[in-house]
Protein backbone atom coordinates (compact mmCIF):
# COMPACT_ATOMS: atom_id res chain seq x y z
CA UNK A 1 0.00 0.00 0.00
CA UNK A 2 1.35 3.43 -0.77
CA UNK A 3 2.17 5.42 2.09
CA UNK A 4 -0.27 8.53 2.49
CA UNK A 5 0.62 11.52 4.92
CA UNK A 6 -3.12 11.81 6.00
CA UNK A 7 -3.08 8.07 7.23
CA UNK A 8 -2.46 8.28 11.44
CA UNK A 9 0.23 5.82 12.77
CA UNK A 10 -1.46 6.06 16.01
CA UNK A 11 -5.40 6.10 15.64
CA UNK A 12 -7.28 3.64 17.92
CA UNK A 13 -9.89 1.15 16.34
CA UNK A 14 -11.91 -1.37 17.68
CA UNK A 15 -13.74 -3.87 15.94
CA UNK A 16 -16.57 -4.80 17.53
CA UNK A 17 -17.91 -8.00 14.98
CA UNK A 18 -13.67 -9.33 15.73
CA UNK A 19 -13.50 -8.03 19.11
CA UNK A 20 -9.92 -6.78 18.29
CA UNK A 21 -8.46 -3.32 18.78
CA UNK A 22 -6.97 -2.17 15.86
CA UNK A 23 -3.99 0.68 16.03
CA UNK A 24 -3.24 3.10 12.97
CA UNK A 25 -5.20 3.71 9.76
CA UNK A 26 -3.22 1.08 7.72
CA UNK A 27 -3.73 -1.72 9.74
CA UNK A 28 -7.38 -0.53 9.99
CA UNK A 29 -8.20 -0.59 6.27
CA UNK A 30 -6.06 -3.93 5.93
CA UNK A 31 -8.06 -5.36 8.67
CA UNK A 32 -11.85 -4.37 7.01
CA UNK A 33 -10.39 -5.99 3.84
CA UNK A 34 -9.23 -9.33 5.70
CA UNK A 35 -10.53 -12.79 5.39
CA UNK A 36 -11.24 -13.34 9.39
CA UNK A 37 -13.17 -9.97 9.78
CA UNK A 38 -15.15 -10.61 6.29
CA UNK A 39 -16.00 -14.32 7.50
CA UNK A 40 -17.30 -12.72 10.99
CA UNK A 41 -19.66 -10.01 8.84
CA UNK A 42 -21.19 -13.08 7.08
CA UNK A 43 -21.76 -14.82 10.41
CA UNK A 44 -23.24 -11.79 11.67
CA UNK A 45 -25.41 -10.89 8.69
CA UNK A 46 -26.89 -14.80 8.59
CA UNK A 47 -26.96 -15.05 12.51
CA UNK A 48 -29.36 -11.64 12.08
CA UNK A 49 -31.30 -12.83 9.32
CA UNK A 50 -32.07 -16.14 11.01
CA UNK A 51 -33.49 -14.18 14.13
CA UNK A 52 -35.46 -11.79 11.64
CA UNK A 53 -36.51 -14.99 9.69
CA UNK A 54 -37.71 -16.58 12.78
CA UNK A 55 -39.25 -13.68 14.47
CA UNK A 56 -41.80 -13.48 11.48
CA UNK A 57 -42.71 -16.68 11.68
CA UNK A 58 -43.80 -16.77 15.23
CA UNK A 59 -45.82 -13.63 15.02
CA UNK A 60 -47.68 -15.29 11.65
CA UNK A 61 -49.30 -17.78 13.94
CA UNK A 62 -52.56 -17.89 13.99
CA UNK A 63 -53.28 -18.01 17.74
CA UNK A 64 -51.28 -14.68 18.12
CA UNK A 65 -54.24 -12.40 18.15
CA UNK A 66 -56.09 -14.85 20.55
CA UNK A 67 -56.43 -13.28 23.91
CA UNK A 68 -55.74 -15.24 27.01
CA UNK A 69 -59.76 -15.99 28.24
CA UNK A 70 -59.36 -15.35 32.04
CA UNK A 71 -60.65 -17.74 34.58
CA UNK A 72 -62.11 -16.33 37.84
CA UNK A 73 -60.78 -16.87 41.15
CA UNK A 74 -62.43 -20.11 42.56
CA UNK A 75 -64.74 -18.53 44.85
CA UNK A 76 -65.87 -15.83 42.45
CA UNK A 77 -68.53 -18.50 41.62
CA UNK A 78 -69.20 -18.35 44.98
CA UNK A 79 -70.01 -15.17 45.17
CA UNK A 80 -72.20 -14.82 42.21
CA UNK A 81 -74.40 -17.44 43.57
CA UNK A 82 -75.22 -15.92 46.71
CA UNK A 83 -75.74 -12.32 45.20
CA UNK A 84 -78.12 -14.09 42.46
CA UNK A 85 -79.86 -15.90 45.92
Amino acid sequence: MPYNEAENKRSYHLCDLCDRIIIGDREWAAHIKSKSHLNQLKKRRRLDSDAVNTIESQSVSPDHNKEPKEKGSPGQNDQELKCSV
